[in-house]
């Protein structure tokens, strides 16, 4: 019985990209665009990318001076897909054209010396101005944001898109796979499990007042109670917190491209017809609010349906409503933005 159900938590987690991956036989003909391609997440993720299979054309895009030296770099990399760069805000137009994915991994980071002030306005600065130029595109890609704060970030890239160009709400993403990742390992390192036959659901929101981790879904089934689940909620959320201690003071680049990584990978598999799920931010109303992250179905033409939960317990059930409070002032504080930069 227990090879069975380990069984099907692999297939589940290969569906969503969550365990290793196996290259597929038949040849992918897809153009990946990073945006932000020089930056620390970007470098990561388009080395992660370089040798993907599948992807014949990575483009690295990026403002950065040292932008060329990141792609010559990459470049050394012998596999199979053509690798092309571009510097400047003029080139962008040119380095998104023909993409079938695009990843936003640029703006800043958070580390010391940094504002808050800093990173937001440098962070919507880059949305904004990458969201303006897919708009102009002929069709719309697939388009996955890792830029922080995703919650409002997000919403106010649909509304830039909406109002610039032939917005497809089916092809907007915040990543957020990094969350379902954050709760695989702690549950794993809790129950003392392999964290490759364990699964959590997380949804909601992308910051520490709007994830909701839901033990009451997880697999392998366990017994908790209600202190057990906010001690592991309270944990779960705390995790950001912690990593940035030890990281003194700077936000995860690694985990954070390994978990776009893992979403390109989901988007390439709908792309090809293939069964699909990824976690992410998306629009949708189906909870009360504009937006709303979980566990996505997609298809070629992107978003399909959102996971739906039954049997939640009545802690999770109050986490949710604090959550959709929550999200619905983070739309608001994105459509603000907006406002004052245009």
């Amino acid at each position: 019985m227990n090879k069975i159900i380990s069984r099907r938590i692999l297939d589940l987690c290969s569906s969503i990209g969550l365990n290793k991956y196996t290259a597929r036989i038949n040849k992918r003909n897809y153009q990946v665009t990073v945006a932000g391609g020089a930056s620390e997440i970007g470098q990561t993720l388009s080395l992660l990318l370089r040798s993907e299979p599948g992807i014949t054309k990575l483009v690295v895009h990026d403002t950065r001076l040292d932008t060329p030296g990141v792609v010559m770099d990459l470049s050394h990399i012998p596999t199979d897909n053509r690798i092309q760069g571009y510097t400047g805000e003029d080139s962008l137009e040119t380095a998104l054209k023909d993409a079938n994915i695009v990843i936003g991994a640029g703006g800043v980071i958070r580390k010391p010396g940094i504002s808050e002030k800093l990173w937001l306005s440098s962070n919507t600065e880059f949305v904004r101005t990458l969201s303006k130029q897919v708009a102009k595109m002929e069709s719309m890609p697939f388009l996955g944001i890792i830029t922080e704060p995703i919650n409002y970030l997000v919403p106010m890239a649909a509304e830039v898109l909406r109002n610039h160009g032939d917005y497809d709400s089916r092809k907007l993403f915040g990543i957020t796979g990094l969350d379902a990742l954050h709760a695989q390992a702690l549950f794993a390192a809790q129950n003392n499990l392999n964290p490759e036959a364990c699964y959590v659901p997380v949804i909601g929101g992308h910051s520490d007042k709007t994830l909701i981790p839901l033990l009451s879904q997880s697999t392998p089934a366990s017994d908790f109670d209600t202190k057990m689940s906010q001690d592991f909620t309270i944990k779960f959320r705390r995790f950001d917190e912690e990593l940035l201690k030890a990281n003194r003071g700077c936000s995860p680049t690694t985990s954070v491209a390994y978990s776009a990584l893992l979403f390109t990978r989901c988007i390439l598999n709908a792309l090809d017809g293939q069964p699909a799920k990824v976690h992410a931010f998306i629009e949708n109303n189906d909870f009360g609010t504009a937006y709303f992250g979980g566990l996505v179905h997609l298809d070629s033409e992107g978003v399909k349906d959102m996971q739906i939960y039954s049997s939640l317990t009545q802690y999770e059930l109050q986490l949710l409503e604090l959550c959709l409070d929550e999200l619905r002032r983070d739309a608001l504080k994105g459509k603000k933005v907006l406002e004052i930069i245009d």
